[in-house]
C-alpha cells in the first residue's frame, strides 16, 4: 500500500482527519479516473480501514476536496453476503451509479453575486467583466434570492426605464441539491437556461450550471465516441474487399460455431478481431500498406484499449493523452487512404 494512505490510515487511528482531493487518492492507487474496477479496489481498502471519505469520492467532481473520518461502528461492522470479496472476506457491494450535477465542474466553482440592494450598474458591470449572461442574488452565502441576468434586465426595461436595484431586475431561481441526478437537472437546466447547485450539508451555493456547460460536458463525453466510431469505419473501409470470408471466420477459432457463421463481412467483426486479423502477416499483405505492421497494430491495441474504457462509461471521461491517441490514429488512417487513392 502506498504511504499517503498509510498515513491517513495513521492519523484515523489517532483520532485525526485528513484531506485530499479526489484526483489525488486516485492518484494513490495509480489511476487517473474512476474506472469501476478502481472505485472497486480503493472502496475495498478503505471498508478494510475502517474510514469513509466525505463527501463520497464517487460522487462528486474529480477534483473536489475530501475529507476521510472513521466510520460509524455500525457501518464499519456490517459485511455483505455477496461474492465479490475483498482481502479480509468482506463482499464489495457497487454503489448506485448515477451521474450526479456535483461531478461537473461548474457545480463547484462558486458563483459571482451580487445583493439584491445592489445598484443594477453593478451587476451588468460584473457580468460584462467576467462574460457572464447571469448573476446569483444573496443576501448571504447560504441565501439565494433568485438571479439576475441580461434577460430579466431586458424583460424589465421594455415595461419601465428607472431600473435601479438589483432587485427591480431580480427574478425567481431554480437551485438543486448536489446530490441530483445530472439526468433529471438536465431538463431543467434546458427549461430555465441555468440552476444553482447547493450543498446537501450546509445548503450553501456551490456553484452554478447553464445549458452552455452541459453542451461543454456532452461534448467532452461524446467526442471520444465519435472518434472511435470514424476510426472503426475507417478500419473497415481498409479491409474491406480484401479477405474471404474464410479468413474472417477464421478470427473466431474452432470453439463458437454460431459466431463463426454470424461472421459474413468486416462489419460483422469486434474491434479486438480487426486486430487479430490485420496481426497476421499473411493478412497485412493482403492489405497492402507501405507502413509497419507492428508499429500500427500497437497503435490500433491503443485504441482498442481506450474503446474499452470508453464504453465502461466513468464520469470522469478519458484523459487529453487518450483524446491525442484517438486523434492521431485516426489521422493516420485518413493519410493511409489518400495515398491509396
Amino acid at each position: 500500500m502506498n504511504k499517503e494512505f498509510e498515513e491517513v490510515k495513521a492519523d484515523i487511528g489517532e483520532g485525526k482527519e485528513a484531506s485530499t482531493t479526489v484526483r489525488e487518492l486516485l492518484r494513490w492507487f495509480g489511476a487517473r479516473r474512476r474506472r469501476t474496477g478502481v472505485v472497486k479496489r480503493i472502496q475495498t481498502e478503505l471498508d478494510n480501514a475502517g474510514i469513509i471519505t466525505s463527501p463520497d469520492f464517487t460522487k462528486v467532481w474529480i477534483d473536489a476536496e475530501i475529507t476521510f473520518k472513521k466510520a460509524p461502528v455500525a457501518a464499519a461492522a456490517t459485511k455483505s453476503t455477496g461474492s465479490d470479496q475483498g482481502e479480509d472476506g468482506a463482499a464489495y457491494a457497487p454503489k448506485e451509479a448515477n451521474f450526479l450535477i456535483s461531478m461537473l465542474k461548474a457545480a463547484n466553482c462558486g458563483v459571482v453575486s451580487v445583493n439584491p440592494q445592489d445598484t443594477v450598474e453593478k451587476a451588468i458591470t460584473l457580468m460584462l467583466a467576467h462574460d457572464f449572461s447571469q448573476l446569483a442574488v444573496m443576501s448571504n452565502e447560504h441565501t439565494l434570492n433568485g438571479a439576475i441576468s441580461w434577460k430579466t434586465i431586458g424583460k424589465r426595461l421594455s415595461h419601465e426605464n428607472n431600473l435601479v436595484e438589483v432587485r427591480d431586475a431580480m427574478e425567481t431561481a431554480v437551485a438543486l441539491e448536489e446530490s441530483e441526478a445530472l439526468f433529471k437537472a438536465t431538463k431543467l437546466i434546458i427549461e430555465h437556461e441555468f440552476v444553482f447547485v447547493r450543498s446537501s450539508t450546509d445548503k450553501k451555493v456551490t456553484g452554478i450550471v447553464t445549458a452552455t456547460d452541459l453542451s461543454e460536458q456532452f461534448q467532452f463525453l461524446s467526442e471520444p465516441f465519435l472518434l472511435i466510431g470514424q476510426i472503426e469505419n475507417q478500419i473497415r473501409k481498409l479491409m474491406n474487399g480484401k479477405f474471404t470470408t474464410q479468413t474472417l471466420q477464421e478470427v473466431c477459432g474452432d470453439t463458437d460455431s454460431a459466431r463463426r457463421e454470424r461472421i459474413q463481412s468486416v462489419v460483422d467483426l469486434t474491434f479486438g478481431e480487426y486486430l487479430r486479423i490485420i496481426q497476421k502477416p499473411e493478412n497485412w499483405k493482403l492489405l497492402d500498406l507501405r507502413v509497419d505492421r507492428g508499429v500500427f497494430c500497437a497503435e490500433l491495441d491503443k485504441v482498442r484499449e481506450i474503446r474499452n474504457d470508453v464504453m465502461h462509461f466513468d464520469p470522469d471521461g478519458i484523459d487529453e493523452e487518450q483524446y491525442d491517441q484517438l486523434r492521431r490514429f485516426s489521422g493516420l488512417m485518413d493519410e493511409l487512404d489518400a495515398l491509396a487513392q
